[in-house]
């Protein structure tokens, strides 16, 4: 028993993870959520599919034969147990019982068998050998069914997760008559023995179908590769549909489907929603998720190698591949999702927010409403950058700009692998809302003779004695800074000055570069017609960014910088299949182990036995559980069987 309650426990703990951790996602979905080591280790442990795993099958199976083997055992005795009253009782052994007594006025057999039928025992007469007679009583007899019923709910359950569990399905990949692929794309491209067919018992699958597009198959993750599982219906998405509470979070989303049967041909529509799926030839649709369906994206795109300020237009697909040729070098620019509505927790003070945005949060499961402040900081797309070698490096850029401390950015996120954190470039809004002032002062810096104009402005304050000095400084620091940032300002300065100096003089080239940017800056004002802007706190905080901003742009691991500038959105509705015929069989054991909760705690079994021999009348009770009630009832039997029996016997002499 107890090792049986300890197998229980194993489950129920496995069946809280099978809850809690998504089943059955990419293999990338893990490995972006836990890392490569957990990732690895979960795997192992089989918490990616709990239910089919092979120890929680084992422990399911141990289960159904070691409960089916202890009903076998157990069943015909409490049948008999059941019918039995109990006829064969001796008088010792009435006699030994905790409670039993002599009842000391006379009463027949007939009216002490009526008064424990009222009192709701189902009682038996017995005319023994030796001249006694026995009345033997009970009730409550159906306290043993719900042993009967606990016992074979547990085998129920079990069967019904066994054939749920791709029981099948693991042994037609353990004898190599299903093979899981992992190089196909689409589900034309799959091997026959990685297609599975209509007459899969049972199945959990998932598919992502775009508005205005169908589909009849499935998609299963098996091992480390895909199957395909064919549906005896088609499945087309009319229109997604999507709700957001105030905060931007979704609130809910339903799929307007048509269904087709393929062997009738007939149609019909439904609309899906969470909670509400839809059922048909024992398959259920399940509305899961939602994500990007290929939407069409519109970019500004700078090429970093030319410091023309004037963007290129680019247009692309989300979920989708393009070359890209940039001078003589091709690359391959690679798509991921785009997501229309980011929230952000914005309640947290500026020095305390995360600034990498890692936390974006797209679940309507992280939402937790108390002390936060959620803010849809706008649209994204994710896209990767890969060479001729297959080094690819990850790009997240927002559309919109985001305020972080006092001041709105353009930002840029970039990282070479899932496991590390982004990385992000952030250029300044200027007056306008835009980044065109960024960019005009960057192309405006790679001029040399727009430079030396600048520093020209930049001294004319300057005495006259040290002017000349001084012009040639400042040209010389902002040509470093012009070729590579704070870096290569560094750099001038480690190389050209005496170490015991550097401390001292780094402060003066820094105050010399900000003084000569800021004339740079009134100079792209001018040279562009971007406007004046007045000497303020607010110009020379965008003064001091658009410096970080020129610096981390010279270490920008892209050939171009891309700004997401227009969007049509493209919805697609991921929908779960499954067919579980183990379900009722899970739904009928869960109404058995009620109904043996319910025998088992609210009925109780009693006994009595009344036993007439040699002018005595021997009075004796028994129950399985709870002697505490027989504590208050036997005596309370006692005295109203003595009542009757004076009462029947009122007018005989003593």
């Amino acid at each position: 028993m107890r090792f049986a309650v300890a197998l229980l426990s194993l489950l129920g703990i496995a069946s809280i993870i099978g809850t809690v951790l998504q089943q059955s996602q990419p293999s990338a979905t893990y490995l972006v959520k836990f890392g490569p080591f957990w990732t690895q280790i979960y795997q192992f442990l089989g918490l990616y599919d709990v239910y089919a795993s092979a120890w929680f099958v084992i422990i399911m199976l141990f289960l159904v034969i070691s409960t089916g083997l202890c009903l076998i055992r157990n069943v015909p005795p409490f049948l008999r147990e059941i019918k039995s009253y109990r006829e064969n009782a001796k008088e010792k052994s009435l006699a030994s019982m905790r409670h039993s007594t002599l009842l000391d006025k006379h009463i027949s057999p007939e009216i002490a068998a009526r008064y424990l039928k009222v009192q709701g025992f189902s009682s038996k007469t017995v005319n023994r050998e030796d001249g006694s007679v026995l009345v033997a009583a009970k009730k409550g007899a159906m306290n043993k069914w719900g042993y009967i019923f606990a016992h074979a709910a547990l085998i129920v359950i079990c069967l019904g997760g066994l054939i749920d569990s791709n029981l099948l399905l693991k042994a037609g990949m353990l004898t190599g008559r299903i093979v899981p692929d992992n190089n196909a794309l689409y589900a034309k491209d799959f091997k026959p023995e990685s297609v599975l067919s209509k007459g899969n018992p049972s199945f959990r699958g998932n598919v992502n179908i775009n508005e205005g597009q169908s589909a009849d198959v499935v998609f299963l993750n098996a091992d480390k590769g895909m199957l395909v599982q064919d549906l005896p219906f088609e499945v087309k998405l009319k229109k997604f549909h999507i709700d957001f509470y105030n905060t931007g979070m979704p609130r809910d989303f339903a799929s307007d489907l048509e269904v087709t049967d393929k062997e009738t041909g007939e149609t019909i529509e439904r609309t899906i929603r969470v909670n509400h799926p839809l059922t048909l030839h024992g398959i259920t649709i399940y509305q899961a998720s939602f994500a990007d369906g290929g939407s069409d994206l519109k970019f500004k795109a700078w090429n970093l190698a030319d410091p023309d300020r004037t963007p290129v237009t680019l247009k692309a697909t989300s979920m989708r591949d393009f070359p890209l040729t940039i001078g003589d070098t091709e690359f391959k620019l690679e798509f991921d999702q785009f997501t229309a509505l980011n929230v952000e927790d914005m309640s947290q003070p500026p020095e305390n927010r995360p600034q990498s945005l890692q936390n974006t949060l797209n679940d309507v499961r992280a939402v937790t409403q108390e002390n936060k402040r959620f803010t849809n900081i706008g649209p994204s797309i994710i896209y990767r950058i890969r060479d001729n070698a297959g080094q690819a490096v990850e790009y997240k850029n927002y559309m919109l700009p985001i305020k972080q401390e006092e001041d709105y950015f353009f930002i840029t996120g970039t990282r070479k692998g899932l496991e590390q954190q982004y990385r992000w470039l952030r250029i300044p809004m200027d007056k306008n809302g835009k980044a065109d002032t960024f960019m005009a002062m960057r192309e405006l810096l790679n001029n040399e003779s727009a430079r030396q104009k600048v520093v020209a402005q930049a001294t004319l304050g300057a005495p006259a004695d040290i002017r000349e000095q001084f012009s040639t400084a400042a040209a010389n620091t902002l040509s470093a800074f012009a070729q590579g940032g704070y870096l290569a300002l560094d750099r001038l300065i480690t190389q050209n000055i005496p170490a015991e100096e550097q401390e001292k003089m780094q402060g003066y080239f820094y105050q010399m570069l900000f003084g000569v940017m800021n004339a740079a800056l009134d100079e792209t004002l001018k040279t562009y017609n971007l406007g004046e802007w007045q000497q303020d706190e607010a110009r020379q905080r965008f003064l001091l960014h658009s410096m970080d901003a020129y610096t981390g742009l010279t270490e920008y691991p892209a050939p171009m910088l891309m700004q997401l500038d227009g969007y049509t959105e493209v919805r697609s509705s991921g929908l779960q299949m499954t067919r579980s015929p183990g379900a009722s069989l899970v739904y009928l054991g869960s109404v058995l182990l009620v109904l043996g909760t319910i025998f088992m705690f609210y009925i109780r079994e009693k006994r009595a036995w009344l036993l007439f021999t040699d002018g005595k009348i021997r009075f004796a009770m028994s129950s399985s559980r709870n002697e505490r009630d027989l504590q208050k009832e036997f005596p309370q039997h006692t005295q109203r069987l003595q009542q009757l029996a004076e009462d029947l016997n009122h007018d005989r002499p003593n």
